[in-house]
């Protein structure tokens, strides 16, 4: 019996890591695609008028559930990745970060799907474009919209952050791997949709995507 667990259990990890590589490199890419489709507020800044979401709402549903659905899985794929990769030197910051990223993308997640809900049904005909236009003003609030997301995406930069020295102390994958991830920093400062959003969101998915490779060469 123990003979056939140790045969087994290396097969198993070459498994569990092969499609843990796949989804990072699938969700990544999808990810940085959803971006480009997001549509910009008319009149700027981070919240959106009834104009903005009414002709597109089935659009905005869609993006915000299936983003929401990426990052929920990705993040804490690439933090599995990383502890994975991080056995000794190193690990503590890659555990620590990992905790940091799994409760950040929690809170991440349930803030966008408020987020979805708070323009998604007032811009329903059935409701009336003033009544709709009413509600969406009064959601316009930045306590009201970003209390969970906010605190979320900041969680979640400070454990990438502390994965990515995690990554470096351990030399478990080349440098341009966490310097790549390291990108999301400027996600508070770049937007991160349109055509700007490319420079935050092709090093970041070439960073998961480079995660995931090496955890699968690990793993083999």
């Amino acid at each position: 019996m123990s003979v056939e667990s140790l045969t087994l259990t290396p097969t198993s990890t070459r498994g569990r890591v092969t499609l843990l590589a796949a989804v990072l490199a699938i969700t990544s890419v999808v990810a940085v695609a959803g971006g480009l489709l997001w549509p910009e507020p008319a009149a700027g800044g981070e919240t959106y008028a009834y104009s903005d979401i009414a002709a597109n709402r089935g659009l905005w549903w869609s993006l915000l559930t299936g983003l929401a659905t990426m990052a929920v899985v990705n993040v804490p794929f690439q933090a599995l990745a990383t502890m994975f990769l991080v056995q000794g030197r190193g690990s503590t910051w890659a555990t620590w970060g990992g905790v940091l990223m799994w409760l950040g993308t929690a809170l991440q997640t349930v803030g966008v799907a408020g987020w979805a809900t708070a323009y998604y049904f007032p811009t329903d005909p059935a409701v009336g474009a003033a009544a709709g236009d009413a509600v969406i003003r009064a959601a316009n609030n930045d306590a009201h919209l970003f209390a969970l997301m906010i605190p979320g995406a900041a969680l979640t930069l400070v454990g990438t952050v502390l994965q990515c020295v995690g990554l470096f102390r351990s030399h478990a994958v080349p440098k341009w791997v966490p310097i790549a991830l390291l990108t999301v920093v400027l996600t508070f400062v770049i937007p991160g949709n349109g055509l700007a959003g490319l420079l935050t969101s092709l090093p970041m998915a070439a960073g998961a995507i480079g995660l995931g490779y090496h955890a699968w060469r690990a793993a083999r």
